[in-house]
């Protein structure tokens, strides 16, 4: 979110947050590259080649779909010349196996794959999680605080970040301010101005982070419409043909990805409004073991008190908790006294769950507490106050 908390709060209804949020029901993963044997294999009279031989019908070039490469692929049957001719295919499965734990490009992954049928079983995994890291945006256990402008690293919530993160920061940015010593700047730029930056440089302890920050790369595709489709469907997008700047992942390998990838049939429930509020998800808090029922929204929308109230969605209740800054003006017209600058939640770790990972047949299960009531009454205490404000604001204006 960005801009102010009061021009933005109302209109906090998109489902990326909660696809961002969205844990898989066990069992079920986001993507799975195809066994080989389920691989498309075209009966066509071809001379045998590898796993990587691809034979082109190309048109010209433009931005016309219909105008696409038309590409005839063959996947050949399984062949014990993988295990028996000499070359490549020998080595040992240790050292294919550490060959792809050094890889960190999506593209060399899928490369190395494509040189026999063996690397590809070793490699179905390593293509799993890159294509994961890349494409799909998952915030689910995470720790999560919408900071504002005037939050001081020096008054984060109590235990948001441990003693040997802050050290890592303070080392890290002092570092940098000794390097800009004969640069001017004020007590207060150095206080509050790059909080922002010294939070998200705790991004760079997740192991992933080198491939994840390629994922903007990799969305800078030639236009397609399928291949649109199926990355969108990852959690990602991808712009225009820009004759002026080669696409970072070319038009082949995208179609490579896509043959190999199967997207589970269990997709984010943040477009489906009926599915995310029928009752089969709950919003938790992974920290302090609360959670919001999607059905008790629902059951707000049936039987509304104010019309604003069938606009109420799970990131009203997730942001009004997790809001944090130093100064209490947050450009709302809610005056009560829930304190929105000093979010309850602020720097917990949250997921969009399965309602039955917190309750059963019995009832909820030991140790986590239904809050969902006790929150959204406060949503709409301070949805209510900003209305009012609204329409002082419109009679003063009348009367003048």
């Amino acid at each position: 979110m960005g801009g102010k908390f009061g021009e933005c709060f109302v209109d906090m209804d998109d489902p990326c947050l909660m696809n961002a949020l969205w844990l898989p029901e066990p069992g079920h993963k986001r993507v799975t590259a195809m066994p080989y044997s389920e691989l498309d294999s075209n009966a066509l009279n071809e001379p045998e080649g590898g796993f990587s031989r691809r034979i082109f019908r190309t048109l010209k070039r433009s931005d016309s779909e219909e105008d696409l490469p038309k590409r005839i692929r063959r996947y050949p049957n399984r062949s014990l010349a993988n295990d028996t001719e000499k070359g490549l295919g020998q080595l040992s499965t240790e050292i294919i196996v550490l060959i792809y734990q050094n890889l960190d490009e999506l593209l060399d992954v899928l490369r190395f794959a494509a040189t026999c049928q063996r690397y590809y079983e070793f490699g179905r995994s390593h293509i799993e999680m890159l294509v994961s890291a890349t494409f799909i945006d998952s915030w689910a256990g995470n720790r999560i605080i919408c900071p504002g402008d005037y939050a001081s690293m020096y008054d984060l919530p109590s235990g948001m970040l441990t003693d040997a993160e802050r050290e890592l920061i303070e080392e890290q940015f002092n570092s940098d301010e000794d390097e800009d010593e004969d640069e001017e700047s004020s007590d207060e730029d150095e206080e509050y101005a790059s909080i922002y930056d010294r939070l998200c440089f705790l991004q760079q302890l997740d192991p992933l982070w080198d491939i994840r920050r390629k994922s903007a790369a990799y969305r800078e595709l030639t236009y397609n419409g399928r291949l649109s489709t199926f990355f969108s469907e990852l959690g990602g997008y991808y712009g225009g043909w820009d004759r002026e700047k080669k696409a970072r992942m070319d038009l082949d390998s995208a179609y490579v990805l896509r043959d190999l990838i199967s997207m589970s049939a269990v997709k984010p429930p943040g477009t489906d409004t009926e599915k995310l509020y029928g009752g089969a998800y709950v919003l938790r808090n992974l920290t302090s073991k609360e959670f919001i029922r999607g059905d008790a929204i629902r059951d707000i929308w049936n039987k509304p008190k104010y019309r604003f109230m069938r606009n109420i969605r799970f990131n009203h209740a997730l942001i009004i908790r997790i809001t944090w800054s130093s100064d209490s003006s947050l450009a709302m017209g809610y005056t009560g006294p829930i304190e929105l600058h000093r979010g309850k939640w602020s720097g917990h770790r949250f997921d969009l769950s399965d309602i039955n990972s917190v309750r059963n047949e019995e009832g909820v299960i030991d140790g986590w507490k239904d809050v969902s009531q006790e929150v959204l009454n406060e949503v709409v205490e301070i949805w209510k106050g900003e209305d009012d404000e609204e329409e002082r604001s419109d009679s003063n204006s009348v009367s003048e």
